[in-house]
């Protein structure tokens, strides 16, 4: 009587401390779920999954064994363990993942295991898991067990050939790891970087933002360009052409100019043109360069756009077929002549007309946005007088551009040029589409000559210019 009296209270105990422990618990990692979820942390989703899941089987399994009393053979109480085993496995595996993986800072090796390895890990662990389980609760060999999952397989593999493929495709590029998350890579058609790989597919960027899904096995049988190896630096190609009235040598000049002074374009190795081809009506030159993997794509769009301005400052003609209607009768020419340089100046009516004999002394210059008229060091040959657009004098220290002045159009610039053959004292930048003329220095003297007021006002400007460079320079050296 005193044994099922005791037997009675232990039951009872257990019930309460149950009744009591179980709710304690779910607030308790409740709490704690919403704790680390508030501080950003992965290991919220594996605390909230053990609340949900592994705490009520747990519970439910604890009084169906030892309240209720009910049997190990019971089948309630295998499919209770079963399941309590399972959500067990799987918290597990989620937690190791959440702290050993998903919290790993970048660079270290825990960040740079792929993601497809991760999950044929599980995979592996949770079926000895559910092997363990299948052999421990439910009493069953495994070996029978095996052999039927043999056959089963066999079956199962050949309807899931493509999927099964994609598997051991990836298994395939794991090991080898052509590439990896982030990196910039080119398949076939498809190119962008890359943001996730997984057991079926990878999953590109291209350019425009659109996700590309790139099955395994087309990645095993395809070549693979992984323009991030070694280092993320890509080589460029850019084919352009000029009439053959332009002197090769001259163009390949004025490109290699332009190409040392577009931003991005690296300095080393020094980028390279080419006389490529004689056309029909025009010779093709190649540009070849090399720049940062994640700037190719604006270093090319602001280097084909200064094409046009190059060709413009330097006379150079950007052919074209074209087919033209001749008229005997025609006196007047194709097309209108474009304005003289000296036309250009006679827009501003505090310049005075220069003389038919200086008209030819004069000549136009156009710059795209960004472009240098001048670099500091460079050798003037006569005073630039901006028609259009905005231009920035600037001073550079230690490879950085220092702004002194910015001048409107109808202003001068680069005076040093006015005595001749002299180097600039400063960088003048377009900041807008910009057009100059250039005018030699001693048609500059006779502009002065003819309107003293001209010369005092443009002195003024350029004294303020000195001045502001000469502090600039002051400032610098008290650094």
């Amino acid at each position: 009587m005193n044994e099922l009296l005791n037997h009675v209270q232990e039951q009872w105990a257990l019930a309460l401390g149950l009744v009591v422990g179980f709710p304690l618990l779910l607030v308790a990692l409740n709490e704690l779920g919403f704790a680390l979820a508030r501080a950003g942390r992965p290991v919220a989703s594996s605390v909230r999954f053990i609340r949900t899941w592994v705490v009520p089987l747990v519970a439910l399994s604890f009084f169906l064994r030892w309240v209720v009393l009910l049997p190990g053979t019971s089948l309630s109480v295998r499919l209770t363990e079963t399941l309590c085993w399972a959500t067990a496995i799987v918290a597990i595996m989620g937690l190791v993942n959440n702290l050993v993986f998903e919290s790993a800072r970048q660079g270290t090796w825990q960040s740079k295991v792929p993601g497809l390895l991760r999950d044929l890990l599980r995979l592996v662990l949770v079926a000895i898991g559910m092997a363990m389980v299948y052999s421990f609760v439910w009493g069953y060999e495994i070996q029978g067990a095996i052999a039927a999952l043999g056959v089963t397989s066999i079956v199962v593999g050949l309807a899931l050939q493509e999927p099964l493929g994609n598997l051991f495709s990836g298994l395939v590029l794991l090991m080898e790891r052509p590439f990896e998350v982030g990196e910039t890579i080119e398949v076939g058609t498809v190119s962008g970087e890359v943001k996730e790989i997984n057991w079926r597919s990878a999953h590109i960027e291209a350019l425009g933002g659109a996700i590309q899904i790139v099955p395994n096995s087309k990645l095993n049988k395809e070549t693979i360009l992984n323009w991030s190896r070694p280092r993320p630096i890509r080589m460029e190609l850019v084919d352009v052409a000029f009439s053959y009235q332009d002197p090769p040598y001259k163009v390949r000049q004025a490109l290699t100019e332009l190409l040392l002074q577009t931003e991005g374009v690296l300095k080393s190795p020094k980028p390279i043109v080419a006389t490529l081809s004689y056309g029909e009506f025009s010779i093709k030159y190649r540009v070849i360069y090399r720049t940062a993997e994640q700037d190719r794509w604006p270093v090319k769009n602001e280097l084909v756009t200064r094409f046009w301005y190059m060709a413009k400052r330097h006379g150079f003609t950007m052919p074209y077929p074209v087919h033209v209607e001749l008229q005997h009768q025609q006196e007047r020419p194709f097309r209108a002549a474009p304005p003289e340089a000296a036309d250009q100046l006679a827009q501003f009516p505090r310049l005075p007309e220069i003389p038919s004999e200086d008209r030819a002394r004069t000549r136009t210059l156009t710059f795209g946005a960004g472009e240098r008229l001048f670099d500091e060091g460079d050798d003037l040959d006569g005073v630039y007088f901006v028609v259009s657009g905005v231009v920035s004098l600037q001073m550079i220290t230690d490879g950085q551009a220092n702004e002194i002045a910015t001048i409107q159009a109808g202003e001068f610039c680069g005076e040093t040029g006015m005595h001749g053959h002299q180097a600039a004292d400063m960088r003048a930048v377009a900041l807008e589409d910009t057009a100059v003329v250039v005018i030699a220095p001693d048609v500059v003297r006779h502009l002065f000559e003819a309107s003293p007021r001209l010369a005092r006002e443009t002195g003024h400007t350029l004294e303020v210019h000195r001045k502001a460079l000469q502090s600039a320079r002051t400032a610098l050296r008290r650094h």
